[in-house]
């Protein structure tokens, strides 16, 4: 049975990975929401622009060069009275994208393995609509993540590099320092995220991992 409250609420959902654009809108239009579905920052503008959302839920990392980011400044600055939402798979927004303060501060921002039910976003989409500031939301994370490993916005910006595939002298060429400012560097952040840093261990690989599952927050 529909939600009443939600009943005829347009939202257009972006997000690059198919089997979350899918989930996510299955379960609002079972909440009685009319959903626009986009994979590509472009698209969303689009569907943003052709049916005229009460909100937008966005991803922020496309994989591209445009980013979630960058999506929902634009909405702010042209349609301010759209609620915006971030559904992402990183705590902290630095670790998803290079671009993390265009990024609205009055989004509501969640956490993909936060959500374990759909009533939290439809809350959240709400919250976007009537403009309640997303503070309240980061506080109430970040109580439940008194054991998640924290980095500094610059060693976020290195782990989302490596994520990405950039090799030390990438590393050290887009940072314009050395390769062995970026090796002690390096060293910090495996630190920082309690890596194994054995003769065997490979704290790359360790490091990329626990970004992908989104293990980390940005302090």
């Amino acid at each position: 049975m529909n939600e009443p409250e939600a009943h005829q609420l347009r939202v257009v959902i972006a997000d690059d990975d198919t089997f979350t654009l899918s989930l996510v809108s299955g379960g609002l239009e079972a909440k009685g929401f009319a959903v626009t579905a986009a994979t590509s920052v472009l698209q969303a503008l689009e569907a943003v622009r052709s049916v005229d959302p009460h909100a937008v839920i966005s991803d922020l990392n496309f994989g591209t060069v445009e980013t979630g980011a960058e999506l929902l400044h634009h909405v702010a600055q042209q349609f301010p009275w759209i609620g915006l939402v971030v559904l992402t798979s990183h705590r902290s927004p630095e670790l998803a994208v290079s671009n993390p303060e265009k990024v609205p501060l009055g989004a509501v921002y969640l956490v993909k393995s936060q959500l374990s039910r759909i009533d939290d976003l439809v809350d959240a989409v709400h919250r976007s609509i009537a403009g309640q500031s997303s503070e309240t939301n980061h506080v109430a994370h970040q109580r439940t993540d008194d054991d998640v490993a924290t980095v500094t916005a610059a060693q976020a910006d290195v782990l989302r590099m490596l994520a990405e595939g950039a090799s030390t002298r990438a590393l050290a060429e887009s940072r314009g320092t050395t390769i062995r400012a970026v090796e002690t560097m390096l060293n910090r952040l495996f630190l920082a995220l309690r890596l194994d840093m054995s003769e065997n261990a490979n704290p790359r690989v360790a490091a990329v991992t626990m970004w992908q599952r989104g293990g980390i927050r940005v302090r």
